[in-house]
């Protein structure tokens, strides 16, 4: 179920790692590629408001950080 790939997924840290999981199949890239590769973990000022209104704005975004 695509559950247990997102909770799977989620528990891997490096970026090159999930790069080279997405680079494996194609169920795994569907997933990766949009949710996991970018805005997982976000180091930011609390003053960079253009970044935090891009993120707020989009929901599909903002669930996932």
């Amino acid at each position: 179920p695509q559950e247990i790939l997102d909770a799977i997924v989620s528990e891997i840290e490096n970026p090159w790692d999930l790069l080279h999981l997405a680079l494996t199949q194609k169920r795994f890239r569907d997933l990766i590629i949009p949710w996991h590769i970018r805005y997982r973990v976000i180091f930011a000022k609390i003053s960079d408001v253009g970044l935090w209104e891009h993120i707020a704005s989009r929901r599909d975004l903002a669930s996932r950080v």
